[in-house]
């Protein structure tokens, strides 16, 4: 009886402690708006330039003005797939969508990556301005998701983001991937964890990239490269109208995780171990971006390396 009395009050005073450790990264100041704001410039500079980009790749692949008013509507109406796929070619509207929205995935993921690890510094500001940037662009994804203005706000959040071959499920496929958002409290949990068990903090910065860059390049690459060169023939389910992947593009997330992790252990000198890493969270990443609904890999991803991260830093690594 003592002893199940102490195994519960043990296990209280765990979780205790870790909403004492969450409620200290979400006590908000106002000394984090300007990285705020820094963290946002990707909405102001690189959303309006991937969108003028895909008007403009429409308009080279012969797509009338009318017709790309139409792609860049919301869609509630009049809204006819097959259509756009007989006239203008599946093919050149896969490339269209990949080379758009994950080039905008590349650029914002990389801004990202480097505002919040080498310019902040300091990781419980770096959640809060990560934090606070993921409810900004879904109050604006919300404000606009109805809108039909090209050149406003619904152009800018959606233009470069909502895939003509998701059809009518375009903006609902980008609103829904935003709310990957949500992991933030997943990961902050894995994080309190790693910090438990790690001796050696400094080594976390490691992780973040381990975490986020198979999301950023890896994904990004497997969508470019899959739907201009692979053949559709993986039927898969989500967020979209046509909802299929190809063996390329798979091979590709894997390749574009491993590759970028390795240079990051190659240029640091990490000990070996860190290679086994390496191949572990690509070939998770690959996994869960073939099996997770699409729409819904910004989420699983980052969670699941972080798993990864965690296990072999406690049992492998041994930090």
């Amino acid at each position: 009886m003592v002893k199940k009395w102490l195994c519960n009050r043990n296990r209280i005073l765990t979780y205790m402690n870790f909403f004492s450790y969450l409620a200290s990264y979400f006590d908000f100041d106002l000394k984090i708006l300007p990285y705020c704001i820094g963290l946002s410039l990707d909405i102001l500079i690189l959303y309006p330039l991937l969108t003028y980009f895909k008007w403009h790749l429409l308009s080279r692949l012969g797509v009338t003005l009318k017709d790309k008013e139409v792609i860049f509507s919301s869609r509630k109406n009049n809204f006819n797939l097959a259509y756009f796929v007989n006239k203008y070619g599946d093919r050149n509207l896969r490339i269209a969508d990949g080379l758009s929205r994950k080039l905008l995935h590349i650029f914002s993921g990389i801004w990202h990556l480097v505002f919040l690890n080498l310019v902040i510094q300091d990781t419980r500001i770096a959640w809060q301005a990560a934090f606070v940037k993921s409810l900004l662009i879904i109050a604006l994804c919300s404000l606009s998701y109805s809108s039909n203005k090209v050149f406003g706000l619904a152009g800018i959040m959606y233009g470069a983001t909502s895939r003509i071959r998701d059809g009518l499920d375009g903006r609902k496929n980008f609103f829904i991937a935003q709310l990957a958002f949500l992991n933030l409290y997943v990961l902050v949990f894995i994080e309190y964890i790693a910090r438990k068990n790690i001796s050696n903090e400094d080594n976390l910065i490691f992780f973040s990239f381990f975490i986020f860059l198979p999301l950023i390049i890896g994904d990004a690459l497997g969508e470019i490269i899959g739907t201009i060169w692979g053949k559709q023939k993986i039927r898969v389910w989500g967020v979209g109208q046509i909802n299929r992947k190809s063996v390329l593009g798979t091979v590709s997330v894997f390749l574009g995780s491993l590759l970028p992790l390795l240079l990051v252990v190659s240029l640091n000198n990490l000990p070996a171990e860190w290679w086994l890493l390496c191949l572990s969270v690509a070939a998770t990443t690959s996994t869960i971006e073939l099996i997770a609904p699409r729409s819904t890999d910004n989420f699983f991803i980052p969670v699941g390396n972080a798993l990864v991260c965690l296990i072999f830093a406690v049992y492998v690594i041994h930090l």
